[in-house]
């Protein structure tokens, strides 16, 4: 089976509506009392306005752009090494997928010690002490900020 697509077009309009989404959520996530033209919002509101005009050059940039990529389907095609690799970067966004779903469940601690244990393990990685130096840094970050700068973790 082939597919033809356009890979800009359909990236544009994903980050499109993501940007849209984002920018209707921010006054319902970010509560203000302020009301000086800069705010709380203001920052949130230059990154996802500068996320929407990108979005927008991605889209019109494939919809002017006159060359689209074929995908043919076949048992190849499952079998090849260019598959695998995104079968690996699918596996590493699920990863950090769930370490965002662990954090709000488990807290900070304990979610992110097992991110990094994940990433390791993904990469391949066998030597202890490659585990116990970024384990110690999770601590070290997590004392700094609980204890020195009172600031609530999740």
């Amino acid at each position: 089976m082939k597919i033809k697509y356009n890979s800009e077009i359909i990236s544009g309009i994903v980050f499109l509506v993501a940007a849209a989404i984002l920018w209707v959520l921010v006054p319902s996530q970010i509560d203000t009392l302020e009301t000086s033209a800069v705010n709380a919002q203001t920052i949130p509101r230059i990154a996802i306005g500068g996320m929407f005009l990108f979005s927008l050059g991605l889209l019109l940039q494939g919809v002017f752009a006159n060359e689209k990529k074929v995908v043919i389907l076949n048992r190849s095609t499952f079998a090849s090494e260019s598959f695998r690799k995104e079968m690996r970067s699918v596996l590493y966004a699920l990863i950090l997928l769930a370490y965002i779903v662990l954090l709000t469940f488990v807290g900070f601690l304990i979610s992110t010690a097992l991110l990094v244990v994940a990433i390791l393990l993904f990469y391949g990685v066998r030597k202890w002490y490659y585990y116990a130096i970024p384990l110690a840094m999770v601590g070290v970050v997590y004392f700094v900020f609980k204890t020195l700068l009172h600031v609530s973790l999740p």
